[in-house]
């Protein structure tokens, strides 16, 4: 039996590239770079300020209970203050007037100016 399996592996034979592949090589290497930015334009967020005020437990509780509203999206805490502020815009001035008066649990200007 011979040695002939157990010497260094046989080189392999480059074959010469053909005038096709060579036509390929010299296209991709001519081919000019380009770059693709890698930034994205992203949408601004609307910026929310983060603004503590006090509620009676009751009109929490009601908050609550109308954000549960909508059965087919989210509707935070958030959205309910935001709705009323728009349900508010839309009132006659001189209602809006009145029922801040009424919830505000304070005296009218008019009582105010007329006991002095």
């Amino acid at each position: 039996m011979g040695l002939k399996g157990l010497g260094r592996p046989p080189v392999a034979r480059e074959t010469p590239p053909s005038s096709l592949e060579k036509a390929v090589e010299e296209f991709i290497a001519g081919a000019p770079v380009t770059t693709v930015p890698t930034t994205r334009k992203r949408k601004r967020k609307p910026t929310f300020v983060r603004t503590t005020f006090s509620l009676s437990k009751e009109i929490n509780k009601q908050i609550d209970k109308i954000s549960l509203y909508p059965r087919s999206f989210k509707c935070t805490r958030s959205d309910v203050v935001r709705a009323g502020v728009v349900a508010l815009m839309a009132m006659d001035r001189q209602a809006l007037i009145q029922l801040l008066e009424q919830v505000s649990g304070s005296e009218s200007i008019d009582d105010v100016m007329q006991d002095e």
